[in-house]
């Protein structure tokens, strides 16, 4: 069978890239100093981040456009891997999405303070379905199926970040495995 890649090798403008990363570090130092998200003023959002605020509304609405673009730019990474990947089977696939949270923990962790699963969740339930079309899965159960499928996996990525005690990458497989059905 020919190998089909999820990853369309978007180029992303380095200086963009840069400012992306600065726009998180600070939403990030925000959400750890305790700040209310919906009382985030751009100005001074901007200011704190070291980007100019023409820069900001080039690429941003508002400022749930930057935590859409992280997810974003970690589905792109996600599909690099999934891409990378010589055989892909439900154990292997399991593992990188276990990595992928742990590597985003503080991502998933601002998605909650922010209060967007429901602008994220849309993003997730796309690359699901991208994945059951590539796989040739039945066209009338794709929605249904690609819709729970995300919700499970957000919401397990949820539960992993948010916990009072911090679950270990092995143990967070371990659960995966055994919530996520492997078989559809």
């Amino acid at each position: 069978m020919t190998k089909i890649f999820l990853d369309e090798q978007i180029k992303i403008d380095q200086r963009k890239h840069r400012s992306e990363g600065k726009l998180l570090n600070a939403l990030s130092f925000e959400y750890k100093k305790g700040m209310d998200f919906d009382k985030l003023e751009i100005k001074q959002f901007c200011q704190d981040a070291g980007v100019s605020r023409a820069t900001f509304y080039r690429h941003h609405q508002d400022l749930t456009d930057v935590v859409v673009v992280q997810f974003l730019i970690v589905i792109a990474e996600f599909k690099k891997q999934i891409d990378a990947t010589e055989k892909i089977d439900f154990d292997n696939a399991s593992e990188i999405v276990i990595n992928t949270i742990y590597d985003n923990l503080e991502l998933i962790k601002i998605l909650q303070w922010s209060n967007l699963q429901p602008k994220i969740q849309p993003l997730f339930s796309g690359m699901t379905r991208q994945i059951l079309m590539l796989r040739e899965y039945n066209k009338i159960k794709q929605e249904f199926v690609s819709e729970f499928l995300a919700n499970a996996i957000l919401d397990f990525a949820q539960q992993i970040a948010l916990a009072q005690e911090p679950i270990d990458r092995s143990e967070a497989l371990e659960l995966y495995r055994l919530l996520i059905p492997n078989h559809l």
